[in-house]
């Protein structure tokens, strides 16, 4: 053991004493209460100018046990703060081994009560909710050392007042992720598609807060949606199936045969097609006539098979549209 390990061991009652009174202190000045009045009265009893100096010097004396206390309040946030998702994890009521362990090393046989993908958003957002209070409680109480309560209501009023047109996004995002926490429109794992104007993204929901969500497309880059913007969007992943399309454009004469094929092998084509949930279903979204047609095929499916059944559905339907002689033409597309 060094010589400042034990000297910082041996004066630790005095670090103790000195947080315990700077907690006293800073306390007592937040809540209202003039601390400096009361030492000076209790030290001096003289006339009314010499009163006020012994304020004044009393002021000065407890002014770095205020200092300390703004220390104690800064790191205690930045505790909270470093330490808030396990605190999620508290409130969400998680097993105690899901707080001490890691995800990779934590036992199989721990069970929760929410599924994965919807615990691990609620503790995202509630991670975020933790961080934010303590942050705010911390420039509370730091404000509350040099103003006083009655005037610190007034600030804060002020300052709400004054940033709540150019705030008006950022509040808009936090309500939406609020929103989000107690509805549950979508959650860690979920497969979404969200498009404004005209752009479009489409990806796995990689992480959620209380503003962003962040959508891991297929192509590997990594997108940031704000919960503001997020109002109408379509989630893959909730349900018992996923529908996927394929556009088969065809001449006009060949539309009838195209159609009475497609009708005589849906029985079969669970069989023709093993990722298909039910028989597949011929359609026309748009319903426009011309040269070329373009016919679609409807079939239900999970998740993790979309992209094998557009792929199967492509490659029965080229075969036996070429067995029956009927030719493809024109420009497939997604109608999703």
């Amino acid at each position: 053991m060094t010589f400042r390990s034990l000297l910082i061991i041996m004066l630790a009652p005095v670090w103790v004493v000195l947080a315990a009174l700077s907690l006293v202190v800073g306390l007592a000045a937040f809540s209202g209460v003039n601390p400096a009045a009361i030492l000076a009265t209790a030290f001096y009893s003289g006339g009314a100018e010499m009163e006020q100096l012994s304020i004044l010097l009393a002021r000065v004396v407890l002014l770095p046990f205020q200092f300390i206390f703004i220390a104690l309040v800064a790191g205690a946030a930045l505790w909270v703060f470093r330490r808030r998702a396990r605190i999620a994890g508290w409130i969400l009521g998680e097993p105690l081994t899901d707080r001490l362990f890691a995800r990779d090393q934590m036992p199989a046989e721990v069970s929760t009560a929410l599924p994965p993908g919807r615990r691990h958003t609620a503790r995202q957002i509630l991670s975020s909710i933790v961080a934010l209070a303590a942050i705010l409680l911390a420039v509370l109480l730091t404000m509350g050392q040099f103003i006083a309560r009655a005037d610190l209501a007034v600030v804060v009023a002020a300052l709400t007042s004054s940033l709540a047109w150019g705030a008006r996004l950022p509040v808009g995002d936090l309500l939406g992720g609020l929103g989000n926490m107690f509805e549950s429109n979508l959650a860690v794992g979920d497969h979404i598609r969200y498009k404004q104007f005209d752009r479009s993204v489409d990806g796995l929901v990689e992480s959620v807060d209380l503003r962003f969500l962040s959508v891991r497309a297929r192509s590997g880059e990594l997108t940031s949606i704000p919960f503001g913007d997020l109002r109408i969007f379509r989630n893959y992943s909730r349900g018992e199936f996923l529908g996927v399309y394929i556009a088969v454009p065809i001449a006009a004469a060949d539309l009838s045969r195209a159609v009475t094929l497609l009708n005589e092998l849906a029985p079969a084509s669970m069989t023709l097609v093993p990722y298909l949930m039910e028989p597949w279903q011929p359609m026309s979204l748009e319903g426009e006539m011309g040269a070329i047609l373009d016919l679609y095929l409807f079939g239900k499916t999970t998740q993790e098979w979309e992209d094998e059944l557009q792929l199967a559905l492509h490659a029965v339907v080229h075969e036996r549209f070429q067995a029956a002689g009927i030719r493809l033409g024109g420009k497939e597309s997604d109608p999703s």
